[in-house]
């Protein structure tokens, strides 16, 4: 395998790839990614590492700047570890993922089986609801990509403006707090307007919460409209409402099943996070429990479910069988499916196909502007 320690070599990049690289061709005729790059740049990069097909480079320098390149506006991009795609357009940016995803559904031959309606973000600056700072001594900021190393900042662009007014009081707060060792704060601001400050303690403690609210309503009234097929907020048509249930599997604290509670007789909500005690809405239950364990003890026949899965990254994997047979025995006839990875979610999907639901809609939500990670979300329909 050749050297990763080479010097640097000159790249023309000619696209953009989903995971956020630049990309390139070595003479060989290798690709080669390059973060922080954009088409049409020529660069200097540095061979970091080899994979059988491709290598892994990191930027040295900009020799020509491409057309389509923009200034960011961040003084830390590049060495936080948050942002990847400041210096891309946002028109480029959502054309990226789109692509990203219609390739991923092209792999396992879903491609075109419907049109991917496309809902991409409105705010892109600015729209963080929740960040996650470290700090050390006066130092507050963020890790750079890769370390435990804080690159201080002052603000950032993309959290909403109420949590860089408080950013120097949160200094001063984590000084008094933690003046010898280093500190994390979670900062937030919550739908009441109030500030929230966590601690020390692990990611979302406080708990989960979609970064952009507006982008969230979107992606909550795709769901509502898919099960409905109306708009949260409309009454129910005529019929019998108790006879409907839904099973929120893998949904946290409810994000998306919340928002439906006057439309179901019966909503479980099933989470190793779920929070412990009543919802608000007496019909909606949450179950602080693996998905699988739960659904085992689950007795549900009878009736008529419809179902959301919110699984992590990685998908259903190795649990898929048994969730869609126990979908398929509680005669769920509507499933929507939400993945924040392309190639796990299309292989949930394809396997879905494979036993026999049809697959009726497919939408992509931005909830991350500035980064090539997309929210993506299928109607599934299962005849009874």
């Amino acid at each position: 395998m050749p050297d990763a320690s080479l010097e640097p070599i000159t790249l023309k990049i000619t696209d953009l790839a989903r995971a956020g690289a630049g990309v390139a061709r070595e003479e060989s005729g290798r690709v080669v990614f390059v973060p922080y790059t954009a088409p049409g740049d020529v660069v200097r990069a540095r061979i970091v590492g080899y994979d059988k097909r491709y290598a892994q480079a990191e930027l040295v320098e900009i020799l020509e700047s491409s057309v389509v390149r923009v200034t960011p506006p961040c003084p830390a991009f590049t060495r936080c570890g948050g942002c990847s795609w400041q210096h891309i357009p946002y028109e480029l940016q959502w054309q990226t993922k789109v692509r990203g995803v219609r390739q991923a559904l092209s792999r396992v031959k879903l491609t075109c089986v419907v049109e991917i309606e496309e809902l991409p973000a409105q705010q892109i600056w600015n729209y963080r609801n929740r960040v996650q700072l470290r700090g050390e001594g006066r130092n507050l900021g963020f890790y750079a990509a890769g370390s435990h190393t804080v690159v201080p900042l002052d603000r950032c662009e993309i959290a909403r403006s109420e949590i860089n007014q408080v950013w120097a009081a949160t200094r001063d707060e984590g000084i008094q707090k933690s003046p010898i060792q280093p500190y994390k704060v979670e900062v937030e601001i919550l739908d009441s307007g109030e500030i929230r400050k966590t601690w020390n303690s692990r990611h979302a403690a406080s708990g989960f919460r979609q970064v952009h609210d507006e982008q969230n309503a979107r992606l909550q009234s795709w769901v509502a409209d898919a099960l409905l097929n109306q708009k949260v907020g409309l009454t129910l048509p005529k019929g019998e409402p108790h006879l409907l249930h839904l099973l929120d599997l893998f949904g946290g604290a409810g994000n998306l099943s919340l928002p439906l509670a006057a439309h179901f007789g019966e909503i479980h909500c099933v989470d190793v996070t779920a929070p412990i005690g009543a919802s608000g809405a007496t019909n909606l239950k949450f179950h602080r429990s693996a998905v699988v364990p739960w659904l085992r003890k689950f007795k549900g026949e009878g009736r008529s479910f419809s179902a959301i899965l919110d699984p992590p990254r990685e998908g259903l994997a190795q649990e898929f069988d048994e969730i869609a047979t126990t979908l398929e025995r509680l005669k769920v006839t509507d499933l929507v499916a939400v993945g924040c990875d392309a190639d796990s979610w299309v292989r949930d999907l394809s396997r879905f196909v494979r036993r026999g639901w049809t697959l009726e809609r497919i939408a992509m939500v931005d909830l991350f502007p500035q980064t090539p990670h997309v929210e993506s979300i299928a109607l599934l329909r299962n005849a009874p």
